[in-house]
């Protein structure tokens, strides 16, 4: 076979590749391949030809060669044909009912969009959904109501604006800190409403779409001057101090043992004056969060006595085990560091504690007055804020 012949079949095979390339938008690299090592073979048996004559004569291997070509050319060319074939074979039914599939995925989607849009209507909270960059976000109607911004579409500096200066930090900072591996967050911070600061609780939620980063969040007012008692749900769906007595009347009847504790957060006072009621109920309301967390997630764990007073029933030795060495210590479970918008503060607590052995041949107005003496006597103790009954 002449080289000529030769040339102009790898000639085919390339014209093949680039118009398949050009008329389908899509490039295959095994053609690319197949077509680099068919020319690489052709060029080594030119530049070495006595390598090859050693096994095989360099004309018959030439022979051979042109037929493997051939068969590479067809290959391409059948290749390119059968998308020809395909593509002629849609008739006018096809295209129909192609077009009657996109209708139906369409309307699918309109009624998915008006679902999930009269959803957000019936909640109370405010939607904001955050745009890829995390520089904007839409929110919904009710966050106009609940702020009082009348725009949809803001960017997070004009929204900046409106936040109290001492919380901006803390927001931008969670909002640009938000990723995978913490898909969640919860801030609260204060807003201008009408020239009033108002505190607003912000709950968002990480999640990838194409790749990329999405947030979005659900905004709530906790503005205890439209809201009875306190508005938050934390202290306010708290047991009162009878049903503290009722429960304890329970429980007293089983043979395990159990620790009333009593709290009072002694420092709210002082951060009431300096902050404000409305800052000192959030500072409680997260403190209570937090001690249920680390020592009673039961509902019946803790009871709201007085305004900055609480009780807390330990049933658990390991539980109580852990509160005893972070007393010992001045550790962070007791003490706690609480972030209130731009507000920070320690708040302090004075603890009584009392043990209950199930021979015990104490009343329960006995025993929570004990309680009540240890955390008396904590109070006036400067050196440490627990004390243990009988110790």
């Amino acid at each position: 076979m002449s080289d000529i012949m030769i040339y102009i079949a790898l000639g085919m095979g390339i014209v093949l590749i680039v118009m398949s390339t050009v008329f389908y938008h899509k490039f295959r690299i095994w053609k690319l391949i197949l077509i680099i090592l068919t020319s690489a073979a052709y060029a080594f048996l030119r530049l070495f030809p006595e390598i090859v004559d050693v096994y095989i004569p360099i004309d018959m291997t030439i022979e051979w060669y042109g037929y493997y070509l051939f068969l590479v050319v067809i290959i391409l060319a059948i290749n390119f044909k059968s998308k020809i074939k395909i593509t002629q074979n849609l008739t006018d039914y096809d295209f129909f009912e192609m077009e009657k599939e996109l209708d139906e995925l369409k309307s699918t989607s309109e009624l998915l969009r008006l679902r999930y849009i009269s959803t957000i209507e019936l909640l109370n909270e405010g939607m904001l959904f955050y745009n890829d960059t995390l520089d904007g976000f839409f929110a919904s109607e009710q966050f106009g109501r609940i702020t009082g911004i009348t725009k949809s579409d803001m960017t997070i500096d004009e929204y900046v604006t409106l936040i109290h200066p001492d919380d901006q930090n803390q927001y931008l900072s969670t909002i640009k800190k938000a990723n995978r591996k913490t898909p969640s967050f919860d801030i609260k911070y204060r807003i201008s409403r009408e020239g009033i600061y108002v505190w607003v609780e912000e709950k968002g939620r990480v999640f990838d779409y194409e790749k990329k980063l999405q947030i979005l969040s659900s905004i709530k007012g906790i503005d205890i001057k439209l809201f009875p008692e306190t508005l938050i749900h934390e202290i306010d769906s708290l047991p009162t101090e009878q049903q503290l007595f009722q429960y304890l009347s329970q429980i007293s009847k089983e043979p395990e043992s159990f620790y009333l504790i009593m709290i009072q957060l002694t420092n709210i006072p002082d951060i009431n004056s300096r902050f404000g009621r409305d800052v000192g109920n959030l500072m409680i309301a997260e403190y209570i969060k937090k001690m249920r967390f680390h020592f009673a997630k039961d509902i019946n764990s803790i009871f709201r006595i007085t305004g900055i007073q609480f009780a807390l029933i330990i049933r658990e030795q390991r539980k109580y085990d852990v509160m005893n060495r972070a007393l010992q210590s001045g550790g962070d479970l007791i003490n706690l560091m609480i972030n209130i918008g731009g507000i920070q503060q320690v708040v302090y607590p004075n603890l009584g504690i009392i043990k209950h052995e199930p021979w015990s041949t104490y009343s329960l107005s006995e025993y929570v007055g004990f309680a009540n003496k240890a955390m008396e006597e904590a109070i006036r103790n400067q050196k440490k804020n627990y004390s243990v009954f009988g110790e």
